[in-house]
């Protein structure tokens, strides 16, 4: 007789399967995906809006950072000594104080701005004082209480046409530093070492400067005589500053600040703007899926067992009490084939075939 095995490899390569994989790869990429976005902070602000606008360092794209022309080393005063010749002795008074004498901190008094003249160019001897002493005091100030204070409705124009009313006013500036170059100070009794000078340009200035000097910049900012950074600024207008140039004569405000920040815009939907039903919306339709995805993968593998026992049913267990009553002896088949009746042996048509090789029948009939 031949005996064949009935039974077949576990199908783990059908197209069932294959299916199945295929869809948990899917998910399992949805989740990565899924758990990427979730870690950026800017995927939040609809429900979180940030505290502050500068939050990532990255540059607005919607601004035109390119509009106005780039600074040449030679179109800027040297900044080695700002200061020239004095027309008169330099001012010496060790007395006098750097504190504020008026009502508000904020405020410059007028006697600090008396020696501060239009009329010439960059910086006259005699304004050290006076340019130094400013830019102590706007050091020694809070930053919250200069934020509060500054005024954000002076535009280059009102400077340039009339300085004389704006003169001591702190303002606050928004724009691109076309360069930033490291200045070094001249004796002073305020203990500045070091400053840096910034110029920039702003939207209401189209490709007119503004000249800012300040204390420290942020450490993001480049240094160079070639920069495209978008900064912010509060500080002192101190005058017009005169230079030149190749194409002639140039004026720019003169800001005295004790800082220079890096301004990356944050672009963020402001709460309430009708994102969230269709981010609750979204988070239904995703577990939704989930549920019925997990439903139908545990309803395959109920029919994979069932299909499984049927296929391979479960062994008897007095078949295998007798196996194993069996283990570790020798047995003849012939000893269980002689020890049947003579006519069960003819009924059955059974052919032994002896240990010796012989071969022997019995037959019916």
């Amino acid at each position: 007789m031949r005996f064949d095995d009935p039974r077949e490899p576990a199908p783990y390569l059908n197209r069932q399967d294959q299916r199945r994989l295929l869809g948990m790869v899917a998910v399992l990429s949805f989740v990565v995906i899924a758990v990427i976005w979730a870690a950026r902070p800017a995927s939040w602000h609809w429900l979180i809006p940030p505290d502050n606008e500068t939050a990532l360092n990255e540059a607005d794209p919607e601004s035109d950072l390119d509009s106005a022309p780039r600074f040449e080393s030679d179109q800027a005063p040297p900044a080695s000594n700002p200061f020239s010749a004095p027309e008169t002795p330099l001012k010496q008074n060790d007395s006098r104080p750097v504190a504020n004498t008026t009502g508000s901190p904020v405020e410059i008094p007028e006697d600090w701005l008396e020696d501060v003249n239009d009329q010439y160019i960059g910086l006259r001897a005699d304004e050290s004082d006076s340019y130094y002493r400013v830019l102590a005091h706007v050091t020694r100030l809070d930053e919250d209480l200069l934020s509060r204070s500054a005024r954000s409705d002076v535009l280059h124009v009102n400077l340039m046409h009339e300085p004389e009313r704006y003169r001591g006013e702190l303002v606050q500036l928004k724009g691109t530093a076309r360069r930033i170059v490291p200045l070094d100070a001249t004796e002073n009794q305020y203990g500045i070492r070091k400053l840096y000078e910034i110029w920039i340009t702003t939207d209401d200035s189209g490709s007119e400067p503004w000249r800012i000097v300040a204390k420290s910049i942020d450490e993001r900012l480049p240094v160079g005589e070639n920069v495209n950074a978008p900064i912010k600024a509060i500080g002192y207008f101190f005058k017009q500053y005169s230079y030149a140039s190749q194409g002639g004569m140039h004026i720019a405000p003169l800001i005295l600040s004790a800082r220079v920040d890096s301004n990356v815009v944050v672009r963020v939907a402001p709460s309430g703007t009708g994102l969230q039903p269709y981010i609750i919306l979204f988070a239904a339709f995703f577990g939704l899926g989930t549920i019925l995805l997990v439903s139908a993968y545990s309803h395959g593998d109920r029919l994979f067992q069932t299909r499984m026992k049927e296929q391979f049913p479960p062994v008897d267990d007095e078949a295998q009490k007798v196996l194993k009553k069996m283990e570790g002896q020798r047995y003849d088949p012939t000893d269980v084939l002689n020890d049947l009746p003579d006519d069960q042996v003819k009924d059955n048509a059974i052919f032994l075939q002896s240990p010796s090789g012989g071969e022997g029948s019995s037959s019916s009939g």
